[in-house]
């Protein structure tokens, strides 16, 4: 099933107009502010901080030093994410725990939530899937994010607007939508058997170093490899193999899809030509992976906004793939195409 993301976002000409579904998981700067500045217009949106820090720490400090005004914060580590039995690290919450969080954050079935991070602002984006995931469709990502609001002068509150605590009439039922997770089986069978009726092609986020073996991913940045070495030990469930997928293209997730001066998104038509690039058409079946499933978040939100529409994420990503012996792996620079 393709990945059909309509997201409502609001109009405003004066006051609130209507609701209006469009074809874009975007909202602008701007557009936010006005609903700000007209609460009463929007009775059902909640505004979510999803800053996170690589450091193992929680970014709920710098929500505490400054927010958009009406925020709740929620850190994609922290919040929604668990090790699960096998030992991976950051896969999502099983239905009924997420949606105890988004309840407690004052999110129910109608709530429009509106997501935004800083600099790659790939918490966003993760929150963005796993609310899709979960059947919800009414989200959308701050274009720019927190760096594009502080760059404009908008409004800053340092007032808690905490997650614990807050409940909703309706509460949020999470409706998992299997369409949108990739798996290690459906990738191993595209190896086994790559011909079928829809290309199956896998993107790979990382950093080219990381693509190409020489080093794998950390929260803190690339883990280089000594030389002559294939795996290193990261603290994760074994010890991981470099390189990636067999198949797999590289598309690193910040510079692909991200204008670096005020982190909006590039033109989809730009994003559009270097998916083409590494051979991506809009009717092939796309899965986006990285490290842990967070910049793959961000390609796959930036391929969904470029036009592509059958889209998954490999959440278990190289986490999974690079620490498990059954699968192959492949290094170098030039991907070899199903």
């Amino acid at each position: 099933m393709a990945l059909i993301l309509i997201a409502k976002i609001v109009y405003i000409t004066g006051k609130v107009d209507h609701l209006t579904q469009v074809a874009s998981g975007l909202i602008t700067i701007e557009r936010l502010a006005q609903i700000i500045n007209q609460p009463e217009s929007v009775p059902k949106i909640r505004i979510v901080d999803a800053r996170w820090r690589g450091d193992g720490t929680s970014s709920r400090e710098l929500f505490q030093q400054g927010h958009i005004p009406g925020a709740v914060h929620l850190d994609w580590q922290f919040d929604f994410s668990l090790t699960d039995a096998q030992g991976l690290r950051h896969m999502l919450l099983p239905p009924d725990r997420f949606a105890g969080v988004m309840e407690k954050a004052g999110i129910d079935n109608t709530t429009l939530v509106v997501a935004y991070a800083d600099s790659d602002y790939s918490g966003a984006a993760r929150l963005w899937w796993a609310l899709r995931y979960y059947g919800h469709e009414n989200v959308v990502v701050v274009d720019g994010g927190w760096n594009r609001w502080r760059a404009q002068n908008l409004p800053v509150s340092a007032n808690q607007v905490a997650p614990t605590g807050l409940t909703t009439s309706s509460g949020f039922m999470a409706r998992p939508q299997p369409y949108l997770l990739a798996t290690q089986s459906e990738i191993k069978a595209a190896l086994v058997a790559p011909t079928k009726p829809t290309r199956l092609k896998l993107v790979d986020t990382r950093p080219p170093e990381q693509y190409r073996g020489q080093a794998v991913w950390t929260p803190t940045g690339s883990r280089f490899l000594e030389q002559e070495a294939s795996s290193i030990e990261i603290g994760a469930r074994r010890p991981m193999k470099a390189g990636h997928i067999p198949g797999a293209v590289n598309l690193h997730s910040t510079p692909t899809f991200l204008d670096q001066n005020d982190w909006v998104y590039l033109p989809p038509e730009q994003i559009r030509a270097k998916a083409n690039a590494v051979d991506l058409q809009t009717d092939d079946r796309i899965i986006t992976y990285c490290g842990v499933g967070i910049s793959a978040s961000l390609g796959l939100f930036g391929l969904y906004l470029a036009g592509f529409s059958d889209l998954a994420l490999y959440e278990a990503s190289w986490e999974e793939w690079g620490t498990d012996p059954t699968c192959p792996v492949e290094t170098g620079d030039y991907p070899v195409s199903f």
